[in-house]
């Protein structure tokens, strides 16, 4: 007699999201200017484009059901386009790549010292070999103002288009991270302990602060005053702007490996622990003084591995090493699961910047876009 299995029920997920396996692990997700394309970029080097625009989105596939109002959605009828690849390593994986003017992403080659770009569909030209000796750390200014490029010590701002030098200086310190202040004015460079503030225009030294531990990213607080990076040695940067004076909170569970900023929340948020970790803007804790602290989620047995602000609502969207993605309201404790454990952690989140989208990457190689209608958050 044969037996009838019925079908497999579909999760939130798989109605939502897009997934693509991409069989190597992805470090780096990231959206392009105007939110069209995402940038994979892959642990050996490969890029991968994936393509925003969706023939089923779910808003399309959404239907109320007449007797009882419930909104439900349909499943997918059609299979997934065949994202653009790199054929070979082309990025250099530890300097990332940064999305340049509306559409394009900027990279440093696999041989460390050339420049390239990739436009919204994936091609990829060599803009410019950016000097002598590797570069060490790459970020861009608005509406293509330049391209930040540090080779050790020297910062160089860069034409997205030729690669001629616009401006450039040399610190005192050498620079492994790069991070622009939300009104692009200035730029924060941190490497060898030291912290140097630089004006975007003419590249002129504002500050120089000691702040020692390697640093994973610097993130900037919206009005400016703060400056945060997680650190693999199990602690947050913190440098206060405004006073030239840097501090860290310490005894994380484990490395932090993101730290993100609400301006809607009006909090700073951070991976590294078995819940989200997250302070009130501006009473951040600094010296003597504790903090107002935000609890956000509930706490678990699983590590938070990263975590993503919403760019507009009070959101958040946290990874964890089991592959667990949720959404949470930030300061609150209730959240909406999204995409389910399954065994491959969640090494990157990045949401679109008109806030639809949310690009998640894992461990296991799986790429995702989940879109979400426009009556899910109101």
């Amino acid at each position: 007699m044969t037996k009838h299995s019925p079908p497999q029920s579909l999760s939130l997920f798989d109605l939502l999201a897009r997934t693509w396996d991409l069989g190597t692990e992805i470090r780096d997700v990231r959206f392009n200017v105007v939110g069209s394309t995402v940038a994979v970029t892959l642990a050996d080097g490969v890029l991968a484009f994936l393509q925003v625009q969706d023939a089923e989105d779910p808003e399309t596939r959404m239907r109320t059901e007449l007797e009882t109002g419930r909104m439900t959605i349909r499943p997918r009828e059609k299979p997934l386009p065949v994202p653009v690849r790199s054929q070979e390593p082309v990025a250099a994986v530890v300097t990332g790549l940064c999305p340049v003017a509306q559409q394009g992403f900027a990279f440093v080659h696999h041989d460390g010292a050339e420049i390239w770009r990739a436009t919204a569909r994936g091609q990829q030209l060599r803009i410019a070999r950016a000097g002598e000796g590797r570069v060490t750390a790459l970020s861009a200014l608005p509406d293509k103002r330049g391209l930040l490029v540090a080779r050790g010590a020297r910062i160089d701002i860069m034409s997205p288009e030729n690669g001629i030098t616009l401006e450039s200086t040399v610190l005192e310190h050498a620079v492994t991270r790069i991070g622009l202040s939300p009104d692009a004015r200035r730029i924060a460079c941190w490497g060898e302990g030291q912290m140097t503030i630089l004006d975007a225009g003419d590249l002129a030294k504002v500050a120089q602060i000691a702040a020692d531990r390697q640093v994973n990213r610097l993130e900037w607080s919206p009005d400016g005053r703060w400056i945060a990076g997680g650190c693999a040695d199990k602690s947050l940067l913190l440098v206060d702007v405004a006073k030239g004076q840097a501090d860290r909170i310490v005894d994380f569970p484990a490395p932090v490996a993101t730290v993100a900023f609400s301006s809607k929340a009006n909090a700073m948020i951070a991976s590294g622990a078995f819940r989200v970790v997250g302070w009130q803007l501006p009473d951040l804790p600094f010296g003597a003084h504790e903090g107002a602290a935000v609890e956000t989620g509930k706490p678990g047995l699983t590590l938070v591995e990263t975590v993503a602000a919403h760019p507009f609502r009070d959101l958040c969207a946290v990874g964890y090493a089991n592959g667990l993605v949720t959404l949470c309201q930030i300061g609150r404790r209730e959240e909406m699961m999204l995409r389910e454990g399954r065994g491959d952690a969640v090494t990157t989140l990045a949401w679109s910047p008109d806030g639809r989208h949310l690009a998640i990457g894992t461990a296991a190689g799986a790429a995702s876009i989940a879109t979400f209608p426009k009556t899910m958050f109101k």
